[in-house]
């Protein structure tokens, strides 16, 4: 029995193929890790300090992803663009975050983005577009898993109604 003869068994490898993909995406080695970390922090840092702040405030708060949150701070302390930006104070938030305090580390980011703008908190400035938490974790896979039964299933109807058609006799 082949695939091209068996629409059901075409469908159940596309299900698991789809329901394997964020199995994979979520897989990661630490070689790996390091190594792309590095090349992603060189990479990151072409952007302006300032950019890099206020995305590595927005993992912390957002997602509370601290390994992202510094690999962005670590980015945007080698930026060559540090405009608008305390980098004394960027420096420390930067430390605080890696002495493992998430939380200490919003405020003084906060500052380090708000002192070169004359406020003493712009979180006013900076925070625009926070309230928006995409759909993660469970929401996502189950949304996956369900959008491919639906297309497992649309298939297997599209398949058995082509069986059923009685063909039309020839001349």
């Amino acid at each position: 029995m082949s695939l091209k003869r068996s629409p059901l068994a075409l469908a159940a490898l596309l299900a698991l193929i789809l329901a394997g993909a964020p199995a994979r995406a979520l897989a990661h080695g630490d070689e790996e890790e390091t190594a792309g970390g590095e090349a992603e922090v060189k990479a990151l840092s072409v952007q302006p300090a300032r950019i890099l702040a206020q995305q590595a405030i927005a993992e912390l708060i957002v997602r509370g992803d601290k390994d992202e949150a510094a690999m962005r701070l670590d980015a945007a302390l080698e930026s060559e663009d540090k405009s608008d930006i305390d980098v004394r104070l960027l420096r420390a938030g930067t430390e605080k975050l890696d002495g493992g305090d998430a939380e200490g580390a919003v405020p003084v980011l906060d500052e380090a983005l708000s002192r070169p703008l004359g406020a003493q908190s712009g979180k006013a400035l900076h925070e625009a577009g926070r309230e928006f938490e995409p759909a993660t974790g469970a929401q996502e896979v189950v949304g996956i898993i369900a959008g491919a039964l639906l297309l497992a299933l649309g298939l297997v109807g599209v398949a058995t109604g082509r069986r059923q058609r009685p063909r039309a006799a020839g001349p």
